[in-house]
């Protein structure tokens, strides 16, 4: 697994503890069975990842998460900029290292 999707996939399992801690096996049970994928999704197709958690949860939720997983993430991105979306933390992830 690449540094960058590694550290999203940690950030990912922290928010789910942080929002609702026994989700991250439902999630990640919902991922693999509707798209054959993990959490790593989040790296390699954020939107897709966004759209699944969307049905899982619903729209509200699956932005609160989004949220929290970019607040997990932003002082390790740097400061320039806002972030608003995870395509921009995975855009922004990929930058950092190269990816």
């Amino acid at each position: 697994m690449s540094k960058g999707k590694e550290i999203l996939v940690k950030a990912i399992n922290v928010a789910l503890q942080e929002v609702a801690p026994g989700l991250e096996s439902v999630l990640e049970a919902h991922l693999k069975a509707t798209l054959n994928k993990g959490f790593e999704l989040a790296y390699e197709n954020p939107k897709e990842f966004k759209n699944a958690v969307s049905k899982l949860f619903g729209e509200y939720s699956a932005r609160l998460l989004e949220m929290v997983i970019i607040n997990r993430l932003k002082g390790s991105l740097g400061e320039e900029g806002e972030i608003n979306s995870l395509e921009e933390v995975v855009e922004r992830i990929r930058n950092i290292y190269g990816e």
